[in-house]
């Protein structure tokens, strides 16, 4: 009976484990892809020339809201990754994504802030390149992120194809 009893303990451990680490990737999932959303969204209003408003045009300060609005939406979004409890296993994905988050924030929100409000075209055009390589970095992490996630998985015995979506 105590056999028995010790082998119950035991697979209600494994299981609720896998459950967590599983809980834990559907939410840091879910809050990496909004903000890949958020950002390849933005992207491609800057591409299209959404964001190239004079200041004494009355949607200057609707983009430049917007811009900061990003910001402080992928600030929400990381805060909210923070506070998510994660296993030793999910440790480098978690850090990954953080970082992918904070370089989000930091990187792409302040430039295209100054980008909407730079008035000159030369100057526009200089801090559309410096983008263009921000973008490039934002996404060769957010695929570091899914390598880690990947690895993260494996570990944790969730078996994933890594080919999906490629």
């Amino acid at each position: 009976m105590r056999m028995l009893a010790l082998i119950f303990m035991l697979i209600t451990m494994c299981s609720c484990r896998g459950n967590s680490e599983l809980g834990y990737n559907e939410k840091m999932a879910k809050l990496f892809h909004s903000c890949r959303e958020k950002i390849d969204e933005s992207y491609g209003k800057l591409l299209e020339g959404e964001y190239d408003v004079d200041k004494s045009d009355y949607s200057y300060h609707m983009k430049l809201n917007e811009a900061r609005a990003l910001s402080s939406y992928i600030k929400g979004i990381k805060c909210e990754a923070s506070q998510l409890k994660y296993s030793k296993t999910a440790e480098s994905f978690h850090i990954a994504t953080i970082g992918y988050m904070t370089e989000i924030v930091d990187g792409y929100g302040d430039l295209l802030i100054k980008y909407i409000d730079e008035q000159k075209k030369g100057g526009r055009k200089s801090l559309l390149r410096e983008i263009t390589d921000e973008k490039e970095k934002i996404a060769a992490l957010a695929e570091s992120c899914l390598g880690h996630q990947i690895a993260f998985l494996n570990q944790a015995g969730i078996k994933v194809d890594s080919q999906k979506g490629k």
